[in-house]
């Protein structure tokens, strides 16, 4: 039955229908959404301030019930150490030793309380539990004493946050008054509450990322905040207040909520305070603003992405339904047009397809045969760490695997698309045959070679090539293995061993020149002292005094280059102490400037901030002096030498490749020229003693080698840069000293007469020259003298007779100095010693004394230098020097 036309007129009249009932729906829609999403927020919003201001108020009343329980043990504490100390008097007087016990007691119960204290009636703390007071701290000028001795009725005081003078720390002191039985002021007694500990306590509270909690006192400074403001800079007795704060204080409320922003930092806060019972103290506690509302200004930011998203679908859902009804339309009359057409189609192509449907079954079955095969063998090669490559006679690459496009940094798309001999560094479109002859006969072959990234870096690659044969067709399967680690760590190897060798080179030459100074100072010590006995008795206008002192004055200069020898073998003893560098370098560029060429600048970049090294001031001269005379010599004509410091960390790294060094801050000190430079040749040669390029005559070749040896012997490291016309840079690394403070060099005063007559002086010495030169100088003194050729021997003549001072060598035959200095203490307790030695031994010091307290005198030493020396130990007598006073360096 044929079918009736498709109507005109009802589609256009459905579709003007439609249009406006579907934007209308969409527009409501979009409406309620959005009101809905609103009043969402503006309740969550309420909830979230309600939330923060029940979470202030509770670490408030937290925190007030936390210190107010602090103050009340403290209080208590102080009032039974108060009582204690009363009885105590009334019995007759303090017992230290009882009280003492009786304040580590109470100490130990309450560990809040930093100190417990007694001071007497002058304002003198005799007694602290946790500080030795080798003598009493005068306290006598602090309000709360005052106020205490003044006022008989005074109760409890409760100080305002101070330094200790003990502790040298922000303290709120617990005071009592203390009475004679008389009724007179007796002292006070006193309980250190150290400000930290409220940080601490501070600190355990959770207060978001910008929270803040304060205590102020009764006049509403700030006693404590945590966390502290940006810079570090402490806010202890700052005054600044919120008017809000401070208004409902004077509004005699004792705890309340506001909103204030910061009044040492700009973030808005809701702040909750309370007055902390019996005590005139307020804590406040503050949440941000943006920290609490942060969650909710992120539901916000989602909530509207949420409804834009909504209303952006409802549009786009609107639009799309609009113009699915009218295509909907428009196809009802084209299927009507296309329906018999399609259905003559359908039944001239279905004989069609049924006859293909046949072919096609056995190739899909075939193919899925094959791509099983390939997808098992393409998985376990994409699995390999390797790279793995099929390359057809022609160079066309067949297969690559995911370790292939890694390697090479191109897509497996692009690999396909390339010759062998475009991803290889060195092959070429004729190499490649050759190539492929060679594997076709061999087999197989193994190699070298550079991959060629997609970003032109050059891989180096181990590769296995092999022939197969599937088919009748050849294929070369290639396996790449990546070796740059491989090679890294061989050049690492190589440059560690390298430095090996000149570190070892230069530790033996060190040894070797520490011998031959100590065997030397053992020949000068009597070339010195016999010359200066010869000239003390001639008349000073004799031709004999002028050639007598001409022989002390090359000994002085025999004497200086074996100290240059002790320097590079670290076998000298240095007076150690904690120094500015930036300080040394200011106060001696005076001296370089004299010292170096005018036609040359010299420039001096030094650290803003102060650091501090631990080091000896002279020996840092004398590295700048060999350094700036070296890079004097270096430079012809005009030119400049620049001195610069700057703190530098060294990391693990940097630590790994130079041998000696340990991880750590360091602070680098610079010295740099603008000279001719040196190859590596003659880098590889400065540090070693007597190695010099200047003409002979001109240079003695121990300046570089006494830099090395005093800058190793302060545990600092030195690197050198140069190249031919380029200049010099040495950069020499010491460690910080962290929080110690600089200590400047003090004159003493000049020793206007040594006695030592009357002293017993045990002398113990194997050298024979120098044992008769020390002799003969204390003979002249008028003191008693005990001689001993060895350890052994002075035990011996020792025994039973009184000594004042023991002389000896450090390094002697069958006992060392500190060994015999052990024993002698045994028999003659308290006995004073000096060591005397070519050059310090650091281990058998070490093991004999502690650093600190040795009394020393380097070989060669003069008559007077010897003198000075015993008269200082002796009788106390201070010694002229540049650095600390005798006994108080360090051995290094």
């Amino acid at each position: 039955m044929p079918e009736a036309p498709l109507s005109t007129s009802n589609p256009v009249i459905s579709t003007r229908v439609f249009l406006p009932w579907l934007a209308a729906s969409c527009l409501l829609l979009n409406l309620f959404v959005a009101g809905l999403a609103g009043y969402s927020l503006y309740r969550s919003h309420r909830q979230y301030e309600s939330r923060a201001v029940i979470r202030t108020q509770n670490l408030s009343q937290s925190l007030n019930l936390t210190i107010a329980g602090i103050m009340d043990k403290a209080s208590l504490t102080v009032f039974a150490v108060k009582k204690e100390a009363e009885r105590q008097i009334k019995n007759g007087g303090i017992d230290g030793p009882a009280l003492r016990s009786y304040l580590r007691a109470h100490d130990e119960r309450i560990s809040e309380i930093q100190d417990l204290r007694i001071a007497n009636a002058r304002g003198e703390i005799v007694f602290s539990e946790r500080t030795a007071l080798e003598t009493p701290v005068d306290i006598s000028d602090r309000d709360y004493f005052v106020s205490a001795g003044q006022n008989p009725w005074i109760g409890l005081i409760v100080t305002k946050p101070l330094v200790s003078r003990i502790t040298n720390r922000w303290v709120v002191n617990i005071v009592r008054r203390m009475d004679n039985p008389d009724g007179s002021f007796a002292g006070i007694a006193c309980a250190a509450v150290s400000l930290d500990y409220f940080v601490r306590l501070c600190a355990s509270f959770d207060l978001g990322a910008h929270g803040l909690i304060a205590l102020r006192d009764a006049d509403l400074a700030v006693m404590v905040r945590y966390p502290e403001q940006a810079g570090g800079k402490s806010s202890t007795g700052s005054t600044v207040v919120p008017p809000e704060l401070r208004g409902l204080v004077r509004g005699g409320h004792t705890s309340g909520t506001y909103r204030t922003r910061g009044s040492l930092d700009p973030g808005e806060r809701i702040f909750s305070f309370r007055k902390i019972a019996n005590y005139p103290f307020y804590v406040t506690t503050g949440l941000a603003v943006d920290d609490y509302l942060a969650p909710w200004r992120t539901e916000a930011a989602l909530m509207s992405a949420l409804v834009a998203l909504f209303a952006a679908g409802s549009l786009v859902t609107a639009r799309l339904l609009y113009r699915n009804r009218r295509r909907e339309e428009r196809g009802k009359a084209e299927l009507l047009r296309h329906r018999e057409r399609l259905e003559e189609m359908v039944r001239d192509r279905t004989s069609q397809l049924e006859a293909r449907n046949a072919q096609l079954g056995e190739e899909i079955v075939l193919r899925k045969r094959i791509e099983a095969d390939l997808q098992r063998s393409a998985s376990v090669m994409d699995r390999m760490p390797d790279a793995v490559s099929w390359i057809a006679p022609d160079g066309r690459i067949l297969y690559v695997n995911d370790a292939a496009c890694r390697l090479s940094g191109y897509e497996r798309r692009e690999l396909l698309a390339l010759r062998a001999w475009d991803v290889s560094s060195h092959a070429t479109a004729e190499s490649w045959l050759a190539h492929w002859e060679e594997l076709r006969r061999e087999g197989h072959l193994h190699f070298e070679a550079a991959a060629q990234t997609r970003d032109g870096r050059r891989v180096p690659v181990d590769v296995s090539a092999n022939y197969l044969e599937i088919d009748g067709q050849g294929y070369d399967c290639a396996i790449l293995r990546d070796i740059s680690e491989r090679r890294a760590g061989e050049a690492e190897r190589q440059a560690l061993m390298v430095q090996l060798s000149q570190s070892q080179k230069i530790e033996s030459i060190g040894r070797l020149a520490g011998g031959i100074a100590h065997d030397f100072n053992n020949l000068l010590t009597p070339i010195l002292g016999y010359a200066e006995l010869l000239k003390n008795r001639l008349p000073a206008d004799s031709r004999d005094f002028e050639r007598v002192d001409r022989i002390m004055q090359a000994a002085d200069k025999a004497r200086a280059l074996t100290q240059q020898l002790l320097s590079f073998s670290r076998k000298q003893f240095l007076e150690m102490r904690p120094v500015d560098l930036n300080n040394v370098i200011a106060s001696f560029y005076e001296i370089l400037r004299r010292t170096i060429r005018e036609n040359i600048a010299i420039r001096l970049r030094l650290s803003e901030i102060v650091y501090t090294v631990r080091a000896d001031r002279n020996q840092l001269e004398q590295i700048l002096m060999n350094l700036a005379i070296n890079a004097q010599d270096a430079i012809f004509d005009q030119g400049a030498i620049t001195i610069e410091t700057a703190p530098v960390t060294l990391d693990d790294e940097y630590v790994r490749q130079h041998e000696g060094l340990a991880p750590g801050r360091y602070l680098m000190l610079g010295v740099s020229d603008t000279g001719a430079g040196m190859d590596r040749e003659t880098i590889a040669h400065i540090f070693e003693p007597f190695f010099t390029t200047k003409d002979v005559g001109k240079g003695s070749g121990l300046g570089l080698a006494t830099v090395y040896g005093l800058v190793k012997q302060h545990g600092g490291h030195i690197v050198v840069f140069s190249e031919r016309g380029e200049g010099t840079t040495f950069k020499i690394f010491f460690p910080l000293d962290e929080g110690a403070v600089p200590v400047e060099t003090a004159s003493a005063a000049e020793i206007s007469e040594v006695n030592v007559a009357g002293s017993t002086i045990l002398l113990v010495e194997d050298n024979d020259m120098v044992r008769n030169l020390v002799r003969d100088l204390l003979d002249s003194c008028n003191c008693r003298l005990i001689v001993a050729a060895g350890p052994r021997q002075a035990l011996t003549l020792s025994a039973g007779r009184e000594v004042d001072l023991l002389l000896t060598d450090v390094v002697m035959p069958d006992m060392n100095g500190p060994e015999l200095q052990e024993k002698m203490q045994k028999t003659h307790p308290g006995l004073a010693t000096l060591y005397m030695s070519g050059y310090t031994d650091t281990t058998i010091l070490h093991n004999g004394a502690r650093d600190r307290g040795i009394n020393f005198i380097q070989k060669p030493f003069t008559t007077r230098e010897l003198l000075k020396k015993i008269d200082s130990i002796l009788n106390g007598t201070p010694e002229p020097s540049s650095g600390a006073p005798a006994g108080m360096g360090e051995m290094r």
